[in-house]
């Protein structure tokens, strides 16, 4: 029993510690995302916060190219927004958008002729001012983490089109510290 007071108290103290309001001087928080490893980990000026399930496209290995491959992005992005969805069936109870297509994506995209170069200038913009790229090109959209479907998630079972997805409750916890513009870093 004190064993469990006591861990309870460790947990709510670390939460507080990162909560945006504690300190304004704080180094911002950073999700780096590991596709092999399963995880997403919450980090502070360079050290683990916190780590957490997750999973992804059911087509795991590599970047993402295009609209349908089943596949998670890959490289460096910024949340776009935050969203509760009650309790969606596929999406779960929270939604947080992830900037894709980043301009790597966008890069090799226009040189492929996937995109026109207004598609690509437009994405280009969209990353430069922190706002979410296009999403009704060729290479897809609506990428994000999202709750949904525990049962195949807690046995780390790649089930999205291309997100990532994590337990309902760890991404509620995750939910109330990250804001939109927070770095997502996703790592094969």
């Amino acid at each position: 029993m004190i064993r469990r007071f006591i861990s309870l108290m460790l947990l709510v103290a670390a939460i507080l510690s990162i909560s945006p309001s504690s300190s304004a001087a704080q180094a911002p928080l950073v999700l780096v995302i590991s596709k092999s490893a399963h995880t997403l980990t919450l980090v502070r000026d360079g050290q683990t916060v916190k780590k957490y399930i997750c999973v992804f496209g059911v087509n795991p290995d590599g970047d993402k190219l295009q609209q349908g491959d089943n596949r998670t992005p890959e490289g460096v992005f910024f949340i776009t927004d935050k969203e509760k969805l009650g309790n969606h069936p596929y999406l779960g109870r929270t939604w947080m958008g992830l900037s894709y297509p980043a301009v790597s994506h966008a890069e090799r995209a226009v040189q492929q002729n996937l995109i026109s170069s207004e598609q690509y200038q437009a994405i280009l913009s969209a990353n430069r001012t922190g706002e979410m790229p296009p999403q009704n090109t060729r290479l897809g959209g609506w990428i994000g983490i999202h709750g949904g479907r525990e049962d195949l998630t807690k046995q780390k079972i790649n089930w999205t089109e291309g997100c990532i997805a994590m337990l309902d409750s760890d991404l509620e916890e995750l939910y109330t510290l990250i804001t939109p513009g927070t770095k997502v870093i996703v790592r094969s």
